[in-house]
C-alpha cells in the first residue's frame, strides 16, 4: 500500500505539479489584472513567498538526486551571499536606470501595432528571449578576448555541481545586469503595457524557478514550447554535448538555430563544468567575481 502511495506521489510530481503551478500562476495573474492599475502587483510578495515555500518543501521531501540537494554549507557559503549581491545589484541598477531616464528625458515607447493581450504577452516573452538566447550562447561559445570575457562573467552560474531551487541566484553581478537590461529595456522602448509586462514577468519568474528544480518534474509535449526543468538541467550538464538549450523561457530559438537538446526520461549524469579544476571553487566568491577583470 505504501509503495503504491509513493508511486502515485511520484507520478503526480512528474506530470501534475508543473501544470498545476502554471495554472495557479495564471489564476493569480487573472486576479491581479482585475484590480485597479494602481494596485497591480500589490500581492506579488505573498504569491512569491507561497511559491518558494511550496517548491522548497517539495524539493526537500522529493529530491531527484540526493547529491544535488541544498546543504547548510552550500546555502550559507554560496547561495545566500549571491542572493545578497544579486539583490543589491538589481536595486542599484534600477536606481541608476531611473536616474538616467529622468536625466535624458527618455520616455516609454508607443507600440505602433495594436495587439490583443495574449499576443502581446507572447511577444513580450519572445523578444527578450531572442536577445538572451544569442547573448547566452555567445557566453558559452564565443571566441577571442570578448568571448572569453563573457564566459568568465557567466561561468559563476555553472560552477555549482548541483542544480536546485535557490542555486538559481548564483550569478555574477555583471551577468545579472545584462539579464535585467535584456528583460526590461527593449520592452520599455517598444511601449508594452504594464499589464502585459506584469504577466510576462510572472511567466519568466516561474520558469526561472522550475528550471533549477531538483525534482523529477516533466513537461512532456510542453518541452517543445517552454524551457522547463528537464531542458535547463541539460544546460547545466558537465557534458558539452548535452549543455545546450540557451533559451530562458521558450525553446523556439534553440529549435530554430540547432541547439535544442532533449532526451525524454534521461537525466544528465554530472552537472557543472567539464574541467572544474581549471577554475576557482564555487565557494570562493571573491575569486569568482574577479575573474572577468583578470
Amino acid at each position: 500500500m505504501r509503495a503504491c502511495s509513493e508511486l502515485e506521489t511520484n507520478r503526480f510530481l512528474q506530470y501534475g505539479l508543473y501544470p498545476l503551478l502554471f495554472v495557479a500562476m495564471l489564476f493569480y495573474a487573472s486576479w491581479e489584472l482585475g484590480q485597479t492599475p494602481a494596485e497591480l502587483g500589490r500581492y506579488y510578495g505573498f504569491y512569491l513567498t507561497a511559491l518558494v515555500v511550496i517548491l522548497l518543501a517539495v524539493e526537500t521531501l522529493h529530491p531527484l538526486r540526493a547529491e544535488w540537494k541544498m546543504t547548510r554549507q552550500s546555502f550559507w557559503r554560496r547561495d545566500l551571499p549571491y542572493m545578497v549581491i544579486g539583490g543589491l545589484t538589481i536595486g542599484v541598477a534600477n536606481y541608476a536606470a531611473a536616474g538616467l531616464l529622468l536625466h535624458l528625458g527618455m520616455a516609454r515607447g508607443s507600440s505602433p501595432v495594436m495587439l490583443g493581450f495574449v499576443p502581446a504577452v507572447v511577444l513580450a516573452l519572445l523578444i527578450p528571449d531572442f536577445i538572451w538566447y544569442w547573448v547566452h550562447r555567445y557566453s558559452h561559445e564565443g571566441r577571442g578576448r570578448l568571448g572569453r570575457w563573457f564566459w568568465k562573467m557567466h561561468l559563476a552560474h555553472h560552477l555549482p555541481q548541483q542544480v536546485y531551487l535557490l542555486m538559481h541566484a548564483v550569478a555574477h553581478p555583471l551577468n545579472t545586469i545584462i539579464v535585467r537590461t535584456i528583460l526590461t529595456v527593449p520592452l520599455f522602448f517598444l511601449g508594452f503595457s504594464v499589464e502585459t509586462l506584469f504577466v510576462a514577468n510572472l511567466i519568466v519568474g516561474l520558469q526561472g524557478f522550475v528550471s533549477h528544480f531538483n525534482v523529477d518534474i516533466r513537461a512532456g509535449w510542453a518541452n517543445y514550447f517552454l524551457m522547463g526543468t528537464e531542458l535547463h538541467r541539460y544546460h547545466h550538464s558537465a557534458d558539452p554535448a548535452e549543455a545546450k538549450n540557451y533559451g530562458a523561457v521558450v525553446t523556439l530559438w534553440d529549435q530554430l538555430f540547432g541547439t535544442f537538446y532533449y532526451r525524454p526520461g534521461v537525466v544528465a549524469q554530472r552537472l557543472g563544468l567539464q574541467h572544474p579544476q581549471q577554475y576557482p571553487s564555487d565557494r570562493h566568491i571573491v575569486q569568482v567575481l574577479l575573474l572577468p577583470f583578470k
